[in-house]
């Protein structure tokens, strides 16, 4: 640089600080209408295909290196103490739609009525031993990925956006997403986020340990015996999978590890 040189004038360095903050402006723009797309449902099934089809290439996780099953259980515990202290409940609030639990109708009838006490309490020790089985109020893994696409769906590149704080279970992630990409068919040319460019994605994957297990893959002999200790106690719960007809119980001998997917932002 040199007294006199042109790219020292105002109007030079004004032009290049209205391009930066230009920039920096369309950049939170193209955010918000991204997580937006996503938040208002107005993306391609493509990309609910998409998400099925990568959940399918981690269907069978190994058990990473996670916390023991009371450090777990503990986890549970002082995250519902979390929640009743924000919110006064100790799980999620339920959405308008949202029917209530029945342990919440026991709460409402037994409000007034002591002789309730006891059967409200099994009941909200059931949904609360039922969300730590399926891994609702279990510690989680939780990576953010990038996915780079071209217009036909080849997958071109996979950012790592942030770690999940295990290695092993980041590396797994990653690794799954090239082969999940080359089974999957192409995207329709005019299909809201597919651009003549490509299409660019952000995604979360979310692990966790699960205790649920289909009754149909239960056997006679020890798992009977297990069933009915756990019925002696009380502690015998379970929930129904209407879409596939299966029967789930909580299975605290055979954890194993469930990848979720979950779509953040379409660009």
């Amino acid at each position: 640089m040199r007294p006199g040189d042109p790219s020292l004038s105002a109007e030079s360095l004004a032009a290049e600080e209205h391009a930066r903050v230009s920039e920096r402006v369309q950049g939170i723009v193209d955010e918000r209408r991204a997580r937006d797309r996503v938040d208002t449902g107005r993306i391609h099934p493509y990309f609910g295909q998409l998400r099925a089809q990568l959940e399918k290439q981690m269907d069978a996780p190994p058990l990473f290196d996670m916390p023991s099953f009371p450090k777990q259980l503990l986890y549970s515990y002082a995250e519902k103490a979390r929640q009743f202290g924000a919110t006064g409940s100790p799980g999620s609030m339920p959405g308008p739609r949202q029917a209530p639990k029945p342990g919440e109708l026991i709460a409402r009838r037994a409000r007034n009525e002591p002789g309730y006490n006891r059967l409200r309490g099994l009941t909200q020790a059931g949904e609360e031993l039922q969300d730590f089985a399926h891994g609702v109020s279990t510690m989680k893994l939780v990576v953010t990925l990038e996915l780079l696409q071209g217009a036909d769906g080849t997958l071109r590149e996979v950012k790592l956006i942030s770690r999940s704080g295990n290695r092993a279970y980041d590396d797994y992630v990653l690794q799954s997403v090239p082969p999940a990409l080359a089974k999957f068919p192409a995207p329709p040319s005019d299909a809201m986020g597919v651009h003549t460019d490509g299409i660019r994605s952000v995604w979360a994957v979310e692990g966790r340990v699960v205790y649920a297990r289909k009754l149909s893959d239960m056997k006679q002999g020890t798992d009977n015996v297990y069933l009915a200790a756990l019925a002696a106690a009380g502690f015998l719960a379970g929930n129904f999978e209407e879409t596939t007809g299966e029967v789930y119980v909580i299975d605290l001998r055979n954890p194993h590890f469930e990848c979720r997917s979950r779509l953040l932002r379409v660009y």
